[in-house]
């Protein structure tokens, strides 16, 4: 009798446990979710893809095509990348790599429109779209991380709230905090949040030669050559216009766009700038250099129009023998909802209005947002270790 009761307390007490470990709801066990996305075919990482489980739980993957994200076992991942098959998963089922399978070039087996005709549309669908949303602001999330000669000297993450239609724009700091190592050999990078402000149309047909050119205005043809080809997906076709300027000494903007071929909204717009410059200071010298400057832009469609989901950007140049590179990526965080005041500026020092913010460390412990590449995380730990984050 004795050894029935005792086997059958210890029953309850098992049965107990493990009810107390599931959530009241009836749902799944909580899981932190660590992967990266991978081309099927190629094995190559693919950087930037959309991970969305809701508005306030979604996340992109870094420059190594790395992710991380918490969510409930029962949730149910959508992991995306223009051109490639999207892709559901419950995040149970979701090991260490995912594999996204690409659609080859459907050029020839579908009617396609002209070049000119689909750039018009997407013109026309853009313009309606900038004047109907044009107030429409974003929350966004920010990192920022400074090289010299391929030794991080700088860190930098911030949330702002933007305007979000075609382009970031109009920017307004939230909070943040940074690293800055001082050295007579670094730069600050006070102002580079201003490439994170990548321009894709104008509403002039004559661009002025000392504003940028842009793929969508109405003389495009006039300053650039094209090339189109039509591809898809499990969720939509896609054109895929490539845009070279003409004249090589130009300011202007080479890449490509990615355009819904329904609706000829913005799905990816990605490229380099020709002819850009930097101010270079070191000391109390400064002079202007020239600078390398790529970047990747992805839009989201769920609020009905081409509004910014993320923005990555590359820039680097050379003075005094050194390299200086500076990388930032900017991510839409959705129904994270912050608000803030002030627009930021060209020439704005992005430090100094964080001073002004002050520092809540708890805050960042619990903010990562979007997985630190290896060469971050490294940078990181050594700043916390020797407790060097702050605002100064």
């Amino acid at each position: 009798m004795k050894m029935k009761m005792l086997t059958l307390l210890l029953f309850l007490l098992v049965s107990a446990s493990v009810l107390s470990a599931l959530p009241s709801d009836g749902g799944g066990l909580p899981l932190h979710v660590d992967a990266r996305v991978i081309d099927a075919k190629t094995g190559e990482r693919l950087p930037f893809t959309s991970g969305y489980i809701s508005g306030q739980n979604s996340t992109i993957s870094n420059a190594e095509g790395e992710f991380v994200i918490d969510a409930d076992s029962a949730d149910v991942l959508r992991i995306s990348y223009v051109g490639y098959k999207t892709v559901r998963l419950r995040a149970v089922d979701i090991g260490q790599e995912v594999l996204l399978s690409s659609e080859g070039e459907m050029l020839g087996e579908v009617v396609v429109l002209g070049t000119d005709l689909v750039v018009q549309n997407a013109l026309k669908r853009m313009k309606k779209d900038n004047k109907r949303y044009r107030k429409t602001r974003g929350n966004y999330f920010y990192r920022q991380v400074g090289y010299t000669d391929r030794q991080c000297h700088s860190f930098l993450e911030s949330f702002f709230t933007a305007r979000s239609a075609s382009q970031v724009s109009e920017m307004s700091l939230v909070t943040g905090r940074y690293l800055s190592v001082a050295s007579m050999r670094t730069i600050s990078p006070a102002n580079f949040f201003t490439f994170a402000q990548v321009p894709v149309f104008s509403n002039q047909k004559n661009i002025p030669s000392t504003e940028q050119l842009v793929p969508l205005h109405r003389g495009y043809a006039r300053n650039y050559l094209t090339e189109m080809s039509l591809v898809g997906d499990d969720e939509r076709r896609v054109y895929v216009i490539s845009f070279v300027p003409r004249d090589s000494n130009a300011w202007a903007i080479e890449g490509r766009l990615y355009v819904d071929a329904e609706t000829f909204q913005l799905l990816k717009y990605e490229g380099r700038s020709t002819k850009e410059w930097v101010s270079h200071k070191v000391g109390n010298k400064a002079e202007v250099r020239p600078i390398d400057y790529s970047f990747v832009v992805n839009y989201q469609l769920d609020n009905g129009f081409a509004e910014v989901s993320s923005v990555h950007f590359r820039t680097s140049y050379t003075a005094d023998g050194h390299k200086f590179e500076t990388t930032g990526v900017m991510f839409n965080v959705a129904d994270r909802y912050f608000t803030s005041r002030g627009t930021l500026r060209f020439n704005d020092n992005l430090m100094a209005l964080i001073d002004r913010k002050g520092l809540d460390r708890g805050f960042w412990e619990q903010n990562e947002i979007v997985k630190r590449t290896p060469v971050e995380e490294e940078a990181v730990e050594i700043f916390e270790y020797d407790n060097l984050f702050g605002v100064f």
